[in-house]
């Protein structure tokens, strides 16, 4: 008796574990590809023939893009 009583908690923590994981991992997949350039990628598009401008509205478009599709 005891030893199933023991087996259901484990398995109702297990279960707990398991959501939580599923939840972060979700949260974490819908700011994908969200975060702005970084000072090497600013970098590299200037080098690249890009301006201040058109840096900005890369990154605006960036904050635009939708991933839950």
């Amino acid at each position: 008796m005891i030893s199933a009583l023991i087996g259901s908690v484990i398995m109702s923590a297990v279960t707990v574990a398991m959501l939580i994981a599923v939840d972060v991992t979700d949260k974490s997949l819908l700011k994908v590809g969200k975060y702005p350039l970084s000072r090497q990628e600013r970098q590299l598009l200037i080098d690249a023939g890009f301006n201040l401008n058109d840096i900005e509205n890369i990154n605006a478009e960036i904050k635009l893009l939708d991933f839950n599709e």
